[in-house]
């Protein structure tokens, strides 16, 4: 395979550029307080566009945090050829607060303003990239002292919520091993949601993680009469079939 161009190589696709092992790597980044690491492990570190370097034969990554720069970033890319093969972070934010029953890949955006700008931003990606695009909607990420237990630790009490809706959580590596997969699949599915099971619901995450902190234990608003159910069937058998870390207990590791 070609060249891989990370644009938004920070905590996720830093971990990517480690386990890729085709070809060179290309690492932008928005500072240069990366680089240092990125050149550690091989990387070309630089600081802009992927608009300024990517070729047609190049594999793209597009993970830089947040629909709104996404969409920045897309519409620089747009005057560019598409690359053989590109993916776009995105979340499951896309679904919205208000989701519930079964979900799949397929299931239509919320209706709320957040999710259908996500949706947005997945629109503009695929008219940029065709058949070549594939949408990865993770769940929560975390590491030891990052993800839900950082703002937890912060505010010193858990956020007001149903204690029956799932948290669908899924660690850094985990999800660096299903991106750099997504990337080199043949025939990929188009879109992906990603997160490992069990993950905890909201009961069970907040009781513990209070626990861990030494908290005040969680209260709860009435439970959700038909909690979304999400189907991650094909992330599980095409992208991680074997997590590293499947203990969600893990995300409340300081």
């Amino acid at each position: 395979m070609g060249r891989l161009v990370i644009w938004g190589a920070g905590e996720l696709g830093g971990r990517v550029a480690k386990f890729w092992k085709h070809s060179s790597v290309v690492g932008i980044t928005k500072t240069l307080n990366r680089h240092s690491t990125l050149q550690a492990i091989g990387v070309e570190a630089r600081v802009g566009s992927a608009a300024d370097v990517l070729q047609p034969d190049d594999t793209l990554l597009l993970a830089i945090p947040g629909y709104a720069a996404q969409g920045e970033a897309i519409a620089q890319l747009a005057s560019t050829p598409p690359p053989q093969r590109a993916v776009l972070i995105s979340s499951t934010g896309y679904y919205g607060p208000n989701a519930s029953g079964y979900i799949t890949a397929d299931t239509p955006p919320g209706s709320e303003e957040r999710p259908q700008n996500i949706a947005a931003t997945e629109r503009a990606f695929r008219q940029w990239t065709g058949d070549a695009g594939i949408v990865i909607r993770f769940g929560g990420l975390y590491r030891p002292g990052r993800g839900p237990i950082t703002p937890l630790a912060r505010r010193g009490t858990a956020p007001a919520g149903p204690p029956n809706k799932v948290l669908a959580l899924i660690h850094y590596d985990d999800a660096a091993i299903a991106t750099a997969r997504a990337l080199e699949r043949p025939n990929p599915e188009p879109t992906y949601i990603g997160f490992t099971l069990p993950s905890p619901t909201r009961q069970e995450y907040y009781t513990a993680a209070c626990q861990a902190l030494e908290l005040s234990p969680p209260t709860f608003t009435a439970p959700l009469s038909n909690p979304p159910e999400y189907d991650v069937t094909r992330f599980q058998a095409q992208l991680l079939p074997q997590p590293t870390h499947p203990d969600w207990l893990e995300a409340i590791e300081m």
